[in-house]
Order: structure tokens, then C-alpha cells, then sequence
């Protein structure tokens, strides 16, 4: 690929979603935190659709990192790639994958209700 071509792939990669990585990141100790509280909450049996939307109204970015680690894995693998991401960013978002795989439904159910296309 030319210099010109390899530009125009990296530019393909939105800065919202580099920036959102790197404030995964930099933030990881406070989002894992945050998200044992929730999964510990949804693994009793509580509602955590609060939990959730006040998650996202603090951290938006890295929210809509969240539900693309879930929902849209390939797409952001690529982009990632893309972008030259640093292999321990991505091990944590792997680890995050992993770890809270339980609540990509209700991670993905809240997305929903808000576009209008489901509702509880």
C-alpha cells in the first residue's frame, strides 16, 4: 500500500473512538470498579438500567466503547488495527469483554430503549 493509501486508512478511524480507547485506558481501575458493582448488582437479580445510564451520562465515550466491545467486535477490531493500537489497550479491552459478558444484553437492551426500538 502507498504512504497516501495507508493515510487514508488510518484516517478511516474516528478520533472519538481513539479517544475513547485511550480514556478506557487511562480510566480502566474506575470503569472495571464501577462494573464489578454492577454485575454484582445483576448477578442478584437488580435492576442495573440506572446504573448503566448514569455510567454513560458521566462517560459517554467510553460507554459507546463498551457497547461496540460487545456489539460491533469486528468493526472495532478492524479500527483497531486500523489505528495501531497499542496491544495493552487491547488486552484490556479483552479482559473487559471477557469479564463482563454478562451484561451485553442489558448493556445492549438500554441502547435499544433509547433509539426508541425496544422497551422494558
Amino acid at each position: 500500500m502507498t504512504e497516501k493509501g495507508e493515510k487514508e486508512e488510518e484516517e478511516k478511524v474516528p478520533r472519538t473512538l481513539l479517544k475513547a480507547v485511550d480514556d478506557f485506558y487511562k480510566e480502566r481501575e474506575a470503569v472495571f470498579r464501577e462494573f464489578d458493582e454492577i454485575q454484582e448488582k445483576h448477578l442478584k437479580g437488580e435492576e442495573i438500567s440506572g446504573d448503566l445510564k448514569g455510567f454513560r451520562s458521566r462517560r459517554v465515550g467510553i460507554f459507546t466503547l463498551i457497547y461496540d466491545i460487545f456489539h460491533k467486535e469486528v468493526d472495532l477490531e478492524e479500527k483497531l488495527d486500523n489505528a495501531g493500537t497499542a496491544e495493552e489497550k487491547r488486552a484490556k479491552i479483552a479482559e473487559f469483554k471477557d469479564r463482563f459478558a454478562v451484561l451485553a444484553d442489558e448493556i445492549d437492551l438500554l441502547v435499544l430503549e433509547e433509539l426508541g426500538l425496544g422497551g422494558r
